[in-house]
């Protein structure tokens, strides 16, 4: 090979590793590039690591909760000035992470807002903005929350590896889930029942102080199993009060006033109540409790199993309703699937999905 060769061959190499060093630094400065979801991570953090070191500052009531301003994070010098982090001396952010006191366990929730460019999305807010109607199968507005009502397909959720369907948005802003698919059958009650001289269960939720029917019980043990909830996604699920009461089938109310007649407190794992059913259908002729008409234009009856209610038939003091595409009074102790009915937490973040079940919600 020649001198001349060489010399070509030789800057054909140093421009080559020029550019490939020119690539490095543009991809570095890129990934380096400080970004909105980047400071939502740095409150996080921030947020977790402050309330460890201060611990007594931590919400202890359930439900309480607590705020880290991003404004204080900076003068904490936990974070830096914000100019200094975007190198943007015009950026303006405003935000806190709020902790919250979920039974025991602490869920942390960011928020930030800077201007145009940039604002955190509640979860609550997104189901809002993608399903509110006025007519047709979606949410509805009433005086006080958000009802999924017709034959929607965009009220799914993933969490904690599961699949649930939303029922509704709650006053407070939590949002009511049922399991899509619910665990293996159950019987609601097998006690002896003195009324009928036979152990076909008693369908009273709670018999007396700290007594209750054994589908409470199991649904409790269920919330406490470690295998299928770990303590993150224990954080996000909040505490709801149940109703129990009892209704007859010809019952025609819709607002749960039999149902909530009789409530439980406190309740983190339940039953879906039958009113809950009822107000999903958007048929008219919907009229009471054991009604055909309520199958119709009603997204509970593709729920794949039929499950138990947390709702007793009046009438009896052995039955309960199960529902499979709509309700029918059952003895206590036959079996059918729980399919528990939570609330998770109101702010919540939004991260993907447009809620159908091959893209369902996930929250941060």
């Amino acid at each position: 090979m020649d001198q001349k060769m060489m010399k070509t061959l030789g800057i054909v190499i140093a421009s080559f590793v020029v550019f490939i060093l020119v690539l490095f630094f543009i991809s570095s400065c890129s990934s380096n590039k400080y970004t909105y979801d980047k400071l939502e991570e740095k409150m996080m953090q921030v947020a977790k690591k402050y309330y460890e070191e201060n611990e007594k500052e931590l919400p202890s009531q359930d439900k309480d909760t607590r705020s880290y301003t991003l404004k204080k994070m900076i003068s904490d010098e936990r974070i830096q000035e914000l100019t200094e982090l975007f190198n943007d001396e015009n950026i303006k952010c405003d935000g806190n992470v709020t902790v919250t006191n979920n039974n025991g366990h602490f869920v942390y929730t960011p928020y930030l807002t800077c201007g145009k460019d940039y604002q955190t999305t509640y979860l609550k807010n997104k189901i809002v903005e993608n399903s509110l109607v006025e007519s047709g199968p979606g949410l509805y507005e009433t005086a006080d929350e958000y009802i999924f009502r017709g034959d929607v397909k965009n009220n799914y959720v993933s969490f904690s590896g599961k699949t649930f369907r939303i029922i509704r948005i709650n006053e407070d802003g939590t949002i009511r889930l049922i399991d899509n698919d619910g665990i293996s059958e159950v019987v609601w009650d097998s006690k002896y029942n003195t009324t009928v001289h036979d152990s076909r269960g008693i369908n009273d939720y709670i018999v007396s102080e700290n007594l209750y029917a054994n589908i409470k019980t199991v649904s409790d043990n269920y919330y406490n199993n470690n295998r299928v909830w770990s303590d993150d996604a224990r954080n996000y699920i909040t505490t709801q009060t149940l109703c129990i009461g009892k209704r007859s089938k010809a019952d025609t109310t819709k607002d749960g006033s039999a149902e909530c007649s009789l409530k439980l407190e406190n309740q983190l794992f339940g039953s879906l109540a039958v009113y809950e059913y009822l107000q999903a259908s958007l048929d008219i002729n919907c009229k009471s409790t054991v009604s055909a008409a309520c199958t119709n234009y009603n997204w509970f009856t593709s729920i794949p199993s039929g499950f138990w209610t947390a709702t007793a038939d009046v009438q009896t003091t052995d039955n309960v309703y199960t529902l499979y595409k709509k309700p029918q009074s059952s003895l206590c102790n036959s079996y059918s699937h729980l399919n528990v009915v939570f609330n998770i937490n109101n702010n919540v973040v939004y991260v993907s999905g447009d809620g159908t079940k091959k893209d369902p919600y996930v929250f941060k």
